[in-house]
């Protein structure tokens, strides 16, 4: 039973272009500006919108998962 509980709460999140996400942990708004293939790994490039100066940020998809809301 618990096999069965592990397989359906691992819930496959697409992250797609033009996206807003959002940090759990400073509530900071950010959109998915593109997709970059490096070494194989997928990264997304994050405009962070709540600074006075918009940052641009690539990080993993693993990081995203991790530190964002969907």
């Amino acid at each position: 039973m618990s096999l069965f509980k592990f397989f359906s709460n691992n819930k496959i999140i697409e992250i797609k272009v033009g996206q807003k996400i959002y940090s759990k942990f400073n509530n900071s708004v950010c959109t998915v500006k593109r997709v970059v293939l490096l070494n194989h790994i997928k990264h997304y490039e994050i405009c962070v919108e709540t600074d006075s100066t918009k940052r641009e940020i690539i990080l993993s998809e693993h990081a995203i998962k991790n530190n964002y809301k969907i």
